[in-house]
């Protein structure tokens, strides 16, 4: 039976790639700070470790006693948009980096048939996108949180040249689901949209509509993780929609489609503006290697996030 390794199991992430794996019929341990699972269905093929990835000799000690065929690093120390870090740079860079590291020795020095899939993040490329994404693009650090996630893809790339380690950067654009933190954007417009259909009178503040996104779906760019790891595992992928959104047009869109207008229930910090030209995720590589592109939209994200009419009720 394949064994996978999952840190960061108890994130939006983490919890969906283990439900995956489960499905696909592999023997799965998790690992997560808390002291227990978070997410993941009881199963017999699941075991779960509280375990601090800053601790680099417990996490040395636990891969070596698992032997994982399969490892995939999503665990992170990261914030939304406008997120500082300096406070939290030292543990940061031990979670998102240094936990890499102690993968990339395991498939070194003791199987070097582990493959190892890496989440990493469109911050690697500086702000304003603008124009085609892929992964041939330039990219340059401009917070701390994507130096973690530059200093990881530089060490993925080091080891696949230098000592032959089976592992892959999926560089990821926007991901959204009920598991993610209820500060970002997405849970933000979705708290507002389920608020509106109950009340005509209810406002959120935010801060601004005005800005282009690649948003998919949490569950099914895991469910796309494992086919990397199964099927092509030893190359950087873009990982997205390949669809921008301005904010402002899908935000109009999601109220339109229950007849409210946005504007009567979202107060903006900011007023509006042009957000500039629009990027684009060139996913053209990632589905040559695993033969699928992302499907579902922003809209199916929102409604799977909506309450349903009869909790809804039960709430009020």
């Amino acid at each position: 039976m394949p064994r996978a390794l999952v840190l960061g199991v108890n994130g939006q992430d983490g919890s969906y790639l283990a439900e995956s794996l489960l499905r696909r019929g592999y023997q799965v341990s998790g690992v997560g700070r808390q002291s227990q699972s978070r997410y993941t269905p009881i199963s017999p093929l699941f075991q779960y470790a509280a375990l601090d990835l800053a601790n680099r000799d417990a996490l040395c000690a636990f891969v070596s006693d698992f032997r994982p065929d399969i490892a995939f690093h999503v665990a992170a120390i990261h914030g939304s948009a406008g997120s500082t870090y300096e406070i939290s740079f030292s543990e940061m860079m031990k979670v998102n980096t240094d936990a890499l590291h102690v993968l990339l020795e395991y498939a070194r020095l003791e199987n070097p048939k582990l493959r190892t899939i890496y989440a990493n993040s469109l911050k690697i490329f500086p702000a304003p996108h603008v124009g085609q994404i892929s992964e041939a693009s330039p990219y340059r650090a401009t917070c701390l949180y994507s130096i973690s996630k530059i200093a990881s893809l530089e060490l993925i790339s080091y080891y696949r040249q230098k000592h032959g380690i089976i592992a892959s950067n999926l560089i990821l654009f926007n991901h959204e689901s009920a598991r993610r933190g209820p500060s970002y954007f997405v849970p933000t417009i979705t708290r507002a949209l389920a608020a509106a259909i109950t009340d005509q009178t209810a406002k959120i503040e935010i801060r601004t509509l005005d800005f282009w996104v690649d948003w998919s779906a949490a569950d099914e760019l895991m469910d796309i993780a494992v086919d990397v790891a199964e099927k092509a595992p030893n190359a950087d992928y873009i990982v997205a929609s390949g669809r921008t959104w301005r904010g402002r047009e899908a935000v109009a869109e999601l109220f339109a489609r229950r007849r409210l207008d946005y504007r009567n229930h979202l107060i903006e910090r900011l007023p509006e503006s042009d957000p500039g030209a629009p990027y684009f995720a060139s996913i053209e590589y990632l589905a040559r290697a695993t033969g699928r592109r992302p499907i579902k939209t922003i809209f199916d994200i929102v409604d799977s996030m909506l309450p349903s009419p009869t909790s809804a009720k039960r709430v009020k």
